[in-house]
């Protein structure tokens, strides 16, 4: 058999035979009944979720001013983190699927559309997608809402993950504009991570001036502080 006809039969084999998934959490190969994480790592992020439920019961955090609300599905720990740094850097598209679904649960008002925090035209062009559009995406599909984006970066700046909390803000003036007439719309902001605000609070007073009637937010997570370690990852900006 030829060199070729091998890579064809063994394209076949798989696809037809396809060999276990790994947990997209930790890696560790699935058991057929486990659809994308391992029963451990499950079990981590339910733990995660109470914990983030009992942070916002107990009213820890900042909220952006120009947000109604914020809510975060996990704290920016463990299995949650490991998701969320997979799909950004490793480009596991598939981990904004669990993401989304605990983002389905959290409590939001009555808004008109979704609208994913938009990403520099340097990292799109690296990572080939923005990690907020598809957890946008995916919520869009499990509630029945629209999904536009209505947001755009207008310049690239330096990375947050590099400044401190006020060296955010001012970093991030004036960076948006909104791409869609908003005007009298309710807006339902989505992201990956919240931290200082200093996105959610740019990307709301975009909406704002451009006449959304009120803006609230949904994060896959909440964080205390810039990611050390996500600095040191291949392509971050």
């Amino acid at each position: 058999m030829s060199g070729a006809a091998r890579r064809i039969a063994a394209w076949i084999d798989e696809l037809l035979f396809p060999e276990k998934t790994g947990c997209l959490c930790c890696g560790r190969a699935l058991d057929e009944e486990e659809g994308g994480l391992c029963a451990a790592c499950t079990q981590a992020l339910e733990a995660l979720e109470a914990r983030q439920e009992e942070n916002e019961r107990r009213g820890m955090g900042e909220i952006a001013p120009g947000l109604a609300y914020v809510h975060a599905a996990y704290p920016y720990e463990g299995q949650a983190r490991a998701l969320i740094l997979r799909l950004k850097f490793e480009s596991i598209r598939a981990a904004a699927v669990p993401l989304a679904r605990a983002m389905c649960m959290l409590p939001t008002g009555e808004e008109d559309v979704l609208v994913p925090v938009p990403t520099t035209r340097r990292r799109l062009r690296r990572r080939g997608f923005n990690q907020a559009a598809l957890l946008a995406g995916e919520i869009a599909r499990e509630l029945g809402m629209p999904v536009e984006n209505a947001l755009e970066r207008v310049d690239e700046r330096a990375a947050q993950s590099t400044l401190s909390a006020g060296g955010r803000r001012r970093n991030l003036v004036g960076c948006m504009r909104t791409s869609a007439d908003v005007s009298g719309r309710r807006i339902l902001l989505v992201d990956d991570v919240y931290t200082t605000g200093s996105t959610a609070q740019e990307a709301a007073r975009a909406l704002l001036e451009a006449g959304a009637r009120s803006v609230g937010m949904l994060s896959a997570a909440r964080a205390s502080a810039p990611d050390e370690e996500a600095r040191r990852l291949p392509f971050w900006p």
